[in-house]
């Protein structure tokens, strides 16, 4: 038997709202993609928010690394 567990979570994040040009969020989805164990990545430019699938624990700093290198800060709810 085989048992995988995903993860989603959500960051609010600025620079990327509903006038975020298609380029800037693709970088955004390469930079996070990249990260090991982010399966999948969905951007919500009108609510400013990025949702990532993991398949198993990623560490936090990654993620907020990646959405640096990215252009994005991450913010606090």
């Amino acid at each position: 038997m085989i048992t995988v567990a995903y993860s989603l979570v959500s960051y609010q994040v600025s620079e990327i709202s509903s006038e975020t040009c298609a380029h800037c969020l693709d970088s955004i989805r390469v930079e996070l993609i990249q990260v090991p164990g982010i399966v999948g990545v969905e951007l919500t430019p009108e609510t400013g928010r990025v949702s990532i699938l993991t398949d198993g624990p990623v560490p936090e700093r990654l993620v907020i690394d990646a959405l640096e290198a990215a252009g994005c800060e991450v913010r606090g709810d």
